[in-house]
């Protein structure tokens, strides 16, 4: 099924004849490129599609960045296939564009793109030193599945991330698994209203 994306809210252009709205906003992107004043963002994305998304902004001169753990290990006939490398944070990539909304509208041009977190009037950034920080807690192991926590979370518990793209957010944990290990789902207020992410547990804090 197609989808179609509005573009609404900022002006972004008019098409020249025999030239598509997606050639000018992909134009916007690559002018974004160029020297200016940049934020670290998050893009919501479609899951399982973050490092396409990854690669097409790479391509038109964009930094992007989707931070990758190992993946739970799996067991076969009493083998052990270690696990596979996987997002952090699944259906998210993190860009590093201009703060107004008009530039990070033309990320809608981008093939498997959703939304900006905090909207294009508000968007919410992230700093560089967060940005670094979790890159090298992700690249030392920090986050992977099979990588002990020590932390215990319930159905029901609120829980605080303090890492990634929604450092500082809080929400309610909707699931979670009973050993230490893997991902919690947690229910966040962003947006005007609760959005389920799936996060790392050892990104979580229990309230």
């Amino acid at each position: 099924m197609m989808q179609h994306k509005a573009l609404m809210g900022f002006p972004i252009g008019i098409a020249r004849k025999g030239e598509s709205m997606r050639g000018v906003l992909l134009e916007r992107l690559e002018a974004c490129a160029g020297p200016c004043v940049k934020r670290w963002f998050a893009a919501r994305v479609m899951t399982g599609r973050e490092l396409a998304v990854e690669n097409q902004l790479v391509s038109l001169g964009i930094d992007a960045l989707v931070p990758m753990r190992k993946g739970p290990d799996l067991r076969r006939r009493g083998r052990i296939i270690p696990g596979v490398l996987m997002p952090v944070i699944h259906g998210y990539v993190l860009v590093h564009m201009p703060p107004e909304g008009a530039e990070l509208v033309a990320l809608q041009a981008i093939d498997h793109f959703i939304s900006i977190v905090g909207g294009y009037e508000n968007p919410m950034p992230i700093t560089d030193n967060e940005v670094k920080r979790f890159k090298a807690l992700a690249d030392d192991g920090a986050y992977d599945w099979e990588r002990p926590t020590g932390k215990v979370l319930r159905s029901g518990d609120r829980a605080k991330l303090y890492d990634g793209p929604f450092v500082g957010m809080a929400g309610e944990v909707i699931s979670c698994r009973s050993d230490g290990r893997g991902d919690v789902v947690v229910l966040i207020d962003m947006l005007g209203g609760k959005v389920p992410v799936t996060v790392p547990l050892a990104i979580c804090e229990k309230l």
